[in-house]
């Protein structure tokens, strides 16, 4: 499989990043003072890591796609709209280009394996 339609690589991608990015450098910055953003972090991280360790296929396309698919969207109206988050730009452009392809390509494989048939063979379709 090629590896901009790898939904695996691309959650497990997502997945550090967002713990190292969203929890690590996060309370760096902040330590205490919003923690309970920072526990909002971790637990999307933990979601991301579940569905890229612990599914396959079908189901972990349509996870991808639930899980990272909105996130790409707020990406996007934040960077519109010019939210912000704890006093700090939510997506400061042009830096939010690199979270938006982050949180966008795994959404986007998962769409596009969204209905894949994990017991058919690749060539055999459904009418």
């Amino acid at each position: 499989m090629n590896i901009l339609h790898n939904t695996k690589i691309w959650l497990l991608i997502i997945a550090v990043m967002h713990m190292l990015m969203g929890v690590g450098a996060s309370y760096a910055q902040l330590g205490n003072e919003h923690l309970a953003m920072i526990g909002f972090f971790a637990a999307v991280g933990v979601y991301l890591f579940y569905a890229a360790l612990m599914t396959e296929g079908q189901e972990q396309s349509r996870l991808a796609a639930v899980l990272c698919g909105p996130v790409f969207v707020w990406f996007v109206i934040a960077a519109a709209m010019g939210l912000d988050m704890a006093g700090e730009p939510a997506a400061p452009f042009p830096e939010a280009i690199v979270p938006m392809i982050l949180w966008g390509m795994p959404a986007l494989s998962g769409v596009m394996g969204w209905n894949m048939d994990d017991s058919a063979a690749p060539e055999a379709t459904e009418a």
